[in-house]
């Protein structure tokens, strides 16, 4: 009987111990399925918008626009945006702008980052059929609280950019206008500074201001303005009010150097 009682025991023993093992292999793999998780984080923001334009390009239109991020182990992001707005009247085009960049971060401080960049830009309205930039450089958080956050980036690059110009010609005694295309390659400068303010708990103000430099031409310099006004609706839709300055110094010739967008944008968030 004792023999037995032991032997009882040491099957108890034994399963008890099967059930504890079992236990932390699966508890082990959650934890490393967490993990693996945690070393991806993926965002996007994608608003649809009624536009109201004023400048070279004259409509009230509809835009799309859609920035996607992946955070790869907290040190590594890349950014997708890209944005259309487009608008016929009578068969004829009132609007017509395209922006794209794709943009890799890597983190080096807890608020210091290098970046990369290949932008592509097109307003044919405004009078450049495609800007293309390949920059590199640096960026950093400069304030960072529950409420408050700034961000500044500097960066240098490569430009190419094909413009249609509007120049009078002189041809058999009679005045004509003539479209020429003038391909320009150059080194530039870009400077931007990005302010995101809560209000409350459902609302925040975004201000981002970004400064383009020709770097061998200084009076050919532009700035891009936009003003943010976000209420969220719940936490996968918002509400957005926006305007958009676009300023050029040197504008191509013939053209108007100040663009405006007054955007009134749905929001939806992943």
């Amino acid at each position: 009987m004792i023999k037995q009682k032991s032997n009882w025991k040491v099957i108890v023993v034994f399963i008890t111990g099967l059930f504890l093992l079992n236990n932390l292999i699966l508890a082990e793999e959650t934890k490393k399925e967490e993990d693996k998780e945690k070393t991806l984080d993926y965002s996007s923001e994608t608003s649809l918008s009624l536009v109201l334009v004023r400048g070279n390009n004259q409509n009230f239109s509809f835009s799309f626009d859609t920035e996607q991020q992946l955070e790869i182990k907290k040190l590594n992001k890349i950014e997708y945006k890209g944005k259309f707005i487009k608008a016929n009247s009578n068969g004829e085009k009132k609007t017509e702008v395209y922006y794209s960049h794709l943009k890799y971060d890597r983190k080096i401080l807890p608020r210091s980052y290098i970046l990369g960049f290949v932008r592509y830009e097109r307003n044919k309205l405004a009078g450049y059929n495609y800007r293309l930039a390949l920059s590199l450089g640096g960026g950093g958080t400069l304030i960072k609280t529950d409420n408050l956050n700034l961000k500044t980036e500097l960066a240098f690059g490569w430009n190419n950019e094909n413009n249609t110009a509007r120049v009078e010609v002189n041809l058999s005694n009679s005045s004509s206008i003539w479209k020429e295309t003038i391909n320009a390659s150059f080194i530039s400068s870009l400077l931007t500074g990005k302010l995101s303010y809560k209000i409350s708990e459902t609302s925040k103000i975004v201000h981002q201001e970004t400064v383009f430099l020709n770097t061998e031409e200084l009076e050919d310099f532009r700035i891009n303005s936009v003003s943010s006004l976000y209420s969220s609706l719940n936490s996968r839709f918002a509400l957005k009010t926006s305007v958009q300055i676009v300023y050029q110094n040197l504008p191509v010739e013939g053209y108007k150097n100040t663009d405006m967008f007054f955007l009134s944008s749905l929001v939806i968030n992943i």
